[in-house]
């Protein structure tokens, strides 16, 4: 498994390398007057040197005390050293304010360390693989074969549930419903099209039902889900659904008058069963649910849709047991995907929720906000060693300095790398 770390985020990562190869690279300066657009007045942050010492510098916003937009940059055009003052082009979208942070970069920009920080992880990205686990997938009858999602390089185990601690059933869609039906929708119960019971909900909705009309509602005797935080439902759609398209209300008045939850549907494939995980918004406000319902936000024109078995859980009491590696393999494709032997997937049932563990690759870091799944430490190391040994810093550092400074960063990288190699319980059944 990876090694734990301390979490840093892009910004904390691209200052220590800054740092490491530094002053005359980088410096932080914090903004001590507001003026204008244009003028970055530093009283201590840029106390040395003479006029135009820092000019051709780039600067970019990193901690923000006024309106200026973060991650926001400009190049220093010169510099007063009476005034302390560095004016920039271009100006800023909003003025300069006392306490504004910037970073201040020479020899070396902002993008290139960030551009550099990503090349570090990408080139360690098939030894420092990191944990990944979905909990999304359900079994169906007779169904031996499942899509892997694209991220999985490997699987390490496969873990079904086997009971649920709590676990409420609000509606089996057995019967047809009949507390609110829209005019322009047939609802029926469907015995042949249904995924648990005797029958499910099947909603024919013709072209005249509009956008955020409620297709159906029914009457259910009084719930308190409070102690639940997620809502399972079976969804199947003869078009194709983006999320939100459709919500599951639920009410503590009839009809779903003034739904307690409105819960969108995520994306639903057109004519496939989807077993929906969706987090209950409010939980603490579901103390009394007496009305379940279907929504259309968005006008879908004609369809069919069929809904069955609605419940609420708490995803935390549910009981995983692993299946036996000798039950389930992987098979490569042009889609990925999970198999179960005959045997395993008895074992595991139908309609069962898997938990599905495996390794993925690092993520890279696509904000400053951003944080490492690879050990900060070796990147920082890494990159700083990578920086002093390309020429985008020959005019600042003589280069038999830069060389020996680059090796030593290089040894401490190399020293780090055991810790930052995942290391393998179980034999991964590759992707």
């Amino acid at each position: 498994m990876p090694q734990p770390v301390i979490s840093q985020t892009r910004t904390q990562i691209r200052e220590q390398i800054g740092r490491n190869l530094g002053s005359d690279i980088f410096q932080l300066v914090e903004a001590t007057s507001t003026i204008d657009t244009a003028s970055l007045i530093a009283t201590y942050s840029l106390a040395k040197g003479g006029d135009n010492e820092y000019s051709g510098r780039q600067v970019v916003l990193v901690t923000k005390v006024g309106s200026i937009v973060l991650g926001e940059k400009s190049w220093i055009s010169s510099f007063s050293a009476a005034t302390f003052d560095a004016t920039v082009a271009p100006v800023f979208t909003a003025s300069i304010t006392d306490g504004d942070i910037f970073e201040m970069w020479q020899g070396v920009t902002y993008e290139e360390i960030n551009d550099a920080i990503d090349r570090a992880i990408m080139r360690i990205a098939d030894d420092a693989l990191q944990t990944h686990q979905i909990v999304t997938v359900v079994t169906q009858e007779s169904i031996l074969e499942y899509g892997l999602d694209s991220s999985y390089k490997a699987l390490l185990g496969i873990d079904y549930v086997k009971r649920t601690g709590i676990d409420h059933l609000i509606e089996d869609c057995d019967a047809v419903w009949s507390e609110l039906v829209d005019g322009d929708v047939t609802a029926t119960a469907d015995t042949a099209i249904k995924k648990e019971g005797n029958a499910s909900l099947k909603l024919v909705v013709a072209a005249g039902t509009g956008a955020g009309d409620i297709l159906a509602t029914e009457a259910i005797g009084e719930l308190d889900l409070s102690d639940s935080d997620t809502l399972e439902v079976w969804i199947y759609s003869t078009v194709a659904l983006d999320a939100g398209d459709i919500q599951v209300l639920l009410d503590d008045t009839a009809q779903c008058a003034s739904p307690v939850e409105s819960l969108d549907v995520p994306a639903t494939t057109a004519a496939t069963w989807t077993r929906h995980l969706i987090s209950l918004a409010n939980p603490a406000s579901d103390t009394a649910v007496i009305s379940v319902g279907i929504k259309m936000v968005t006008d879908k024109g004609a369809f069919t849709l069929y809904v069955d078995d609605i419940r609420a859980v708490l995803a935390g009491s549910r009981e995983f047991v692993e299946l036996h590696r000798d039950h389930w393999d992987v098979v490569r494709d042009s889609t990925n995907k999970l198999r179960f032997t005959p045997t395993g997937l008895g074992l595991v049932g139908t309609n069962t929720l898997l938990r599905q563990n495996g390794l993925k690759l690092p993520s890279l870091m696509t904000a400053d906000t951003s944080t490492s799944e690879v050990d900060p430490e070796w990147v920082i190391e890494q990159v700083t060693a990578d920086l002093l040994r390309s020429n985008a810093l020959a005019s600042q550092l003589d280069i038999e300095a830069r060389r020996l400074k680059a090796d030593d960063h290089q040894k401490i990288a190399d020293g780090m790398k055991p810790s930052v190699t995942t290391k393998f319980s179980v034999v991964p059944r590759w992707v």
